[in-house]
């Protein structure tokens, strides 16, 4: 037991120090409303994952009238099909999931007595996901996603031709 209360002080530490909210439900519910009260027809996102379950990657995504036009992960075209994703809605549907997961820490490999840490942090005017991060305690088992561009009018890339 004590050494659980180390690791817990541990994962607690490192948490407290990461200056990301805790993510709770209603924090998740007040961003979310945010996001659809004003979100754009068209946008484009960048969002970077990595964790220790999980292949690192930067997933490049052009939403137009609330469809996925574009999809690249790490700078290669992917079926456009699987974006839906890796848009702001499929990122707060991850969201939710991940909080439905964190009742039941097991699921996620933690040993018996110990918790999933969900910290995350959303744009104030608008809602959207700026960066989620999650930890299990007891296992090694994290979760990163930082979504490191939102442009608002997708950019086109223009050919230098006249």
């Amino acid at each position: 037991m004590k050494r659980a209360s180390v690791w817990a002080l541990i994962l607690f530490a490192a948490v407290a120090c990461s200056r990301l909210p805790t993510l709770t439900p209603e924090l998740l519910s007040q961003a979310e409303q945010k996001w659809n009260a004003q979100k754009p027809a068209s946008y484009r996102l960048i969002v970077e994952m990595s964790g220790d379950r999980v292949e690192a990657g930067r997933f490049e995504v052009e939403v137009h009238s609330g469809e996925v036009v574009s999809l690249r992960r790490n700078g290669l075209v992917v079926s456009s099909s699987s974006g839906q994703d890796y848009t702001m809605d499929g990122l707060f549907r991850m969201l939710r999931q991940e909080i439905a997961l964190a009742e039941k820490p097991e699921m996620l490999g933690a040993p018996g007595g110990y918790s999933v840490y969900m910290n995350a942090s959303f744009d104030e005017m608008t809602g959207r996901l700026l960066r989620y991060r999650r930890t299990v305690g007891g296992t090694s088992n994290s979760i990163e996603v930082n979504v490191a561009g939102y442009f608002s009018r997708p950019l086109r890339f223009q050919s230098s031709r006249p």
